[in-house]
């Protein structure tokens, strides 16, 4: 007798195929089908009716995969949590969804399926994007990076957020504009103002400032301007900047720089770590309080450490600079890095931007992506990487604070 997780498998991999065959094959001649949709609830009987239904929804998706995320099987009943991501109406998004099977004789005799509405996505596992990508694709990859935190993997202590194919917010909650921010909007005009004023009236409940990250690709057009009206004050631009071609990597290092790739063994080393951050982007001693549990946490998972990589740059074995590097969504993401002051003009900052290209060539990548401030900017423009779009940076706070808004884009 075939298992319950076995035949729970080749109904997902029935359904992510399409394919009719399959389908009728994991299915009992009066299969039912009862799929509770976010708009709306259908049921269908007998099996050629649920197949059809199945096989209408899954027909959308041309380069679908699936992820199971766990799988209970009790006798005749199978708990299945998945994911399904696929292109859809020209965005990338995941479907995540429980489905309750019921087996008789081999077969699944009633399929109970829950489908809340899509999320945007970019976590295309396996997948690492080619060389020869045109600016048009390495664009709009480059903008659904947002889009790549998964909180099936993992989230951090005093995490906040939502997400909808309308916008994302995210944040720790704490009160600087630089721990909370808002993005990813798709809103119509005539909704555009109503849906500011909400989320405003979320941050001011809640005594807490928050960034808000323009696109290229988010609307209304005239989102920015709606911004300011809003009370909302410009702090200034990041350049997204790529390089396609990580072969030949003329950047400059500093030989006396010994790099520790820091894999969570030693506390010493993570705390000095997250200070050179802290002091980088001015942050108060209650943010980096609130920061230090879900740093010292995502460091010491080796399974984060797989493709969420942190390096801590030693000069005479003082630590003085750090750097972070993402892989996902097929690129390799520069995700910050800092010098301390008093150690720049000594090709550290180089010296950890070839390490990082170099760690992500040697494991199969081609693309490589940063969100480039003024300071950056000027740095990488002479490695390699073109500036592909401008995201402009807005702040508010409950009482604004000029200083305070204009550190989230430094300049220096």
């Amino acid at each position: 007798m075939t298992d319950p997780q076995t035949i729970a498998h080749q109904f997902l991999d029935a359904l992510v195929a399409n394919d009719a065959a399959k389908l009728e094959a994991v299915l009992t001649d009066d299969a039912g089908l009862l799929m509770a949709r976010c708009d709306s609830g259908i049921v269908q009987r007998p099996r050629h009716r649920a197949v059809q239904t199945l096989l209408e929804e899954s027909a959308r998706w041309s380069d679908a995969v699936v992820h199971l995320h766990s799988l209970i099987a009790d006798g005749e009943r199978v708990a299945v949590e998945f994911r399904i991501q696929a292109t859809e109406n020209a965005r990338y998004v995941e479907h995540n969804r429980s489905a309750f099977l019921t087996l008789k004789d081999a077969r699944v005799e009633f399929v109970n399926l829950y489908c809340p509405a899509p999320l945007p996505s970019a976590r295309r596992t396996g997948w690492i994007a080619p060389a020869g990508m045109s600016d048009d694709e390495i664009n709009r990859l480059f903008e659904t990076f947002q889009f790549t935190f998964d909180a099936y993997e993992w989230f951090p202590p005093n995490a906040s957020g939502a997400l909808s194919m309308a916008h994302l917010r995210f944040g720790s909650g704490d009160a600087h504009p630089g721990s909370n921010g808002v993005g990813g909007t798709r809103w119509s005009e005539a909704e555009a103002d109503a849906r500011i004023e909400e989320l405003l009236k979320y941050h001011h409940a809640r005594n807490i400032g928050f960034a808000w990250f323009v696109g290229d690709y988010d609307t209304p057009a005239d989102l920015s301007a709606r911004l300011e009206q809003h009370g909302f004050a410009l702090a200034g631009d990041q350049a997204m900047m790529g390089r396609v071609d990580l072969e030949h990597l003329d950047i400059p290092i500093n030989p006396q720089i010994e790099i520790e790739l820091l894999d969570g063994s030693d506390d010493d080393a993570l705390e000095a770590t997250l200070q050179i951050i802290a002091r980088g982007f001015n942050m108060t001693e209650h943010q980096v309080n609130e920061r230090r549990p879900g740093f010292m946490e995502r460091l010491k998972d080796a399974k984060r450490r797989e493709d969420d990589i942190e390096y801590l740059a030693r000069l005479d074995g003082k630590p003085v600079a750090e750097a972070h590097l993402v892989l996902r969504a097929g690129i390799a993401y520069l995700a910050g890095a800092v010098t301390l002051p008093e150690y720049r003009g000594k090709k550290i900052y180089s010296t950890l931007l070839r390490r990082r290209l170099e760690d992500a060539r040697a494991r199969g990548y081609h693309v490589a992506a940063i969100h480039a401030e003024p300071m950056s900017r000027r740095v990488v423009s002479r490695y390699g990487f073109k500036e592909y779009a401008r995201v402009r940076v807005y702040g508010w706070m409950p009482v604004m604070d000029m200083q305070v808004i204009k550190s989230l884009v430094p300049d220096e």
